[in-house]
């Protein structure tokens, strides 16, 4: 695609992030976050992976990144605006005006959808704090070329459960964000043990292993796969993630956090 589409993809994880925080153009009358600030898109698998900077003054800068060829095009400078009920945004570049429609918004998370012809594509952002690529994405992808692959057993070892703590009761609970959506959960089964689980959706299945406690944080390896063959190659196909559950003041909440490379992200969580 070229460059000066503004495609960039997210979890979501997604959503993994900075805290770099802004204010300016508003997404709803409702909703306060912006989407000022520098989003990085996961690479796609032409190894396109743009950075773009949305100002509070309406400006947008897109930074083209290719992490398969490099790239020495310039930086593109545009106008953008957010329709008044926050679910659309317009680009106008010098190419022409781009319309994208506003899927989701968090503090560090953007998802944005785009038709082109009779595709429908959705891409996803993560705001970061300085105009870098995410390549180490893209390179892990293709250093390892077993994950473009159907998952096998041996790829992962399973094994979900939590060792006993006498403060264990505290993580219990389907941890989910400011969406409603589930991030992760802790559950007894019917053998009174604890585990880490999380219901597969369309898309990904999840498993986890290396369970432990450091301190008051609950620690585990969080791993993610895709019976979809169309999925083999996305960046987050057979990915295993670093993550982390923390108690805060409010017992219905909770501070997940995990690591996309040697990032760390933090999300407070709400128990449902």
């Amino acid at each position: 695609m070229r460059k000066n589409i503004l495609i960039c993809v997210l979890v979501v994880f997604l959503s993994s992030c900075a805290s770099t925080q802004g204010k300016g153009v508003n997404l709803s009358h409702e909703d306060e976050i912006s989407i000022v600030g520098t989003w990085a898109m996961l690479p796609l698998r032409n190894g396109i992976a743009n950075v773009v900077e949305f100002t509070d003054a309406g400006r947008s800068n897109l930074y083209p990144f290719n992490c398969r060829v490099g790239s020495s095009d310039p930086v593109e400078s545009s106008r953008y605006r957010i329709s008044g009920d926050g679910k659309r945004m317009r680009i106008f570049s010098p190419a022409g005006v781009q319309n994208f429609d506003v899927i989701s918004v968090e503090d560090n998370s953007m998802k944005l959808g785009m038709s082109i012809g009779e595709f429908e594509l959705t891409f996803s952002y993560v705001r970061v704090n300085q105009v870098s690529p995410l390549c180490f994405l893209y390179n892990e992808a293709v250093a390892d070329g077993s994950k473009n692959s159907a998952f096998k057993e041996e790829d992962f070892v399973h094994d979900p459960w939590v060792p006993e703590n006498p403060h264990v009761e505290r993580y219990v609970g389907r941890w989910e964000n400011e969406e409603g959506k589930v991030q992760v959960e802790v559950v007894r089964d019917g053998e009174a043990r604890y585990k880490i689980y999380k219901e597969s959706s369309e898309n990904w299945n999840h498993l986890y292993n290396d369970v432990r406690w450091s301190g008051l944080e609950l620690r585990y390896q969080h791993f993610a796969y895709s019976d979809k063959e169309e999925l083999f190659e996305h960046a987050f196909h057979k990915s295993s993630r670093l993550a982390m559950l923390t108690p805060v003041d409010d017992l219905n909440k909770i501070k997940w956090s995990f690591f996309v490379g040697d990032k760390r992200y933090d999300y407070i969580l709400n128990r449902r």
